[in-house]
């Protein structure tokens, strides 16, 4: 089952599969998104618009968004681990930052994923 999400970027709207996201970065007013194929998208979308569109912290089917970081969201559902620096490690060999802020949200969101 595909989750299409509509985005803009400069070459005009362009649909994403919402399970192939990786990792959407804050690149200025804008974001750069990180899919699983292909080349990464700067898209004109703040991080909070894609925030409100993933629904991060709340679940898709199976599929889980969540702002771990003040620049990052990160598709839970494609984590396996941390590293030694704290950063969540993706599949594809990608890492993603995690703040301290972000641990009481990520250890509730956490017993979710088991379910």
């Amino acid at each position: 089952m595909r989750f299409p999400l509509l985005l803009r970027t400069a070459h005009g709207p362009q649909v994403f599969d919402a399970r192939t996201l990786l990792r959407i970065d804050a690149e200025d007013k804008y974001a750069r998104v990180t899919c699983l194929a292909g080349p990464n998208t700067v898209v004109l979308h703040a991080l909070s618009d894609l925030e409100e569109r993933l629904r991060c912290g709340k679940r898709i089917g199976d599929l889980l968004f969540a702002r771990t970081h003040r620049s990052c969201i990160v598709a839970l559902h494609h984590v396996h681990g941390l590293d030694r620096d704290r950063n969540l490690v993706l599949i594809e060999g990608l890492s993603a930052p995690l703040s301290k802020r972000a641990w009481p949200m990520l250890d509730k969101l956490l017993g979710t994923l088991q379910n």
